[in-house]
């Protein structure tokens, strides 16, 4: 008498409103970019304390639960390059996945 396998079905992938397959996710690793583009910056915008924006740790889970869901292609985004300390870091262990 063995143990039985468990088999754990791949999650559903990503789909939008549209049946279209999601596999694209952008990510900014900070709220004070200081480009203010239209499509992501409110004219009146209230920035989060810096306790809440989520770690690269955090974002690095964050992103590997979108790749288990079909994402294929992740951009990094917010601003100039060192606005926010590591973020190089976070896009190598990103390629090494």
């Amino acid at each position: 008498m063995g143990i039985e396998p468990r088999w754990v079905s791949a999650p559903d992938p990503l789909v939008d409103p549209f049946g279209r397959s999601i596999n694209y996710l952008r990510v900014s690793v900070t709220d004070r970019c200081d480009f203010r583009c239209v499509y992501c910056m409110a004219e009146n915008m209230a920035f989060l304390p810096k306790q809440d924006l989520l770690t690269l740790e955090e974002l690095d889970r964050l992103c590997s639960a979108f790749v288990a869901r079909g994402v294929r292609k992740i951009r990094l985004t917010g601003g100039e390059p060192l606005v926010r300390r590591r973020k190089g870091a976070a896009r190598e262990r990103q390629r090494a996945s």
